[in-house]
């Protein structure tokens, strides 16, 4: 019960700091989705998936970049919280708010082309592992750090490779999204930001 109570809190303190930040990458999606092309479902699931992977890559390294959220980080830090359940609750937040603009895409669409619903779950689900693949880059530095940020495209990749197979692109960045979160809180239970 307490863990939830921290991952709550945390979210919330983060969430009330970035809601700038969420408005603009929804405002920001839902202007390329009126822009967007409405005769081609790929072209708009393609549109949806870059856009939404550079928004997913931008929201995370801000996260934990140019001390933006100081002291939130040394709150959450000098918190009794292991690092994995840091990683989830500080990971909830980039993806809430690249799940709000690509929703907010999916609606814009919508207005004009019906879209395919397990293209939108695809999507959403791209974006996410990329985001959190991108997060796992805020704790390196250098060449690790591009390296990371060059990896958190694959999953849009992927997910643009499956878009006949949704359900086998769900899964697959499903594991991706998994594993790079699963990164993140080693890394994180290793961090000495000292």
């Amino acid at each position: 019960m307490t863990h939830g109570a921290a991952t709550i809190a945390i979210v919330g303190a983060r969430l009330r700091r970035e809601l700038w930040i969420l408005l603009l990458g929804a405002a920001a999606c839902g202007l390329l989705a009126y822009v967007q092309r409405y005769d081609d479902t790929l072209a708009q699931f393609a549109g949806c998936l870059i856009f939404g992977t550079l928004a997913g890559i931008a929201v995370a390294l801000l996260q934990r970049g140019g001390g933006r959220l100081r002291e939130l980080e040394l709150c959450e830090q000098s918190a009794p919280l292991y690092g994995r359940e840091l990683a989830r609750a500080t990971a909830l937040v980039p993806c809430i708010i690249v799940l709000c603009a690509c929703a907010l895409y999916w609606t814009v669409s919508a207005w004009f082309a019906y879209p395919s619903a397990p293209l939108v779950a695809l999507s959403a689900s791209a974006i996410c592992a990329g985001t959190l693949t991108a997060l796992c880059g805020t704790l390196r530095k250098g060449a690790a750090r591009l390296l990371y940020i060059g990896i958190a495209c694959a999953p849009a990749i992927l997910a643009f490779a499956l878009w006949e197979w949704a359900l086998a692109g769900i899964l697959a960045c499903a594991i991706a999204g998994f594993v790079a979160l699963r990164q993140y809180g080693e890394a994180l239970a290793r961090y000495d930001p000292v």
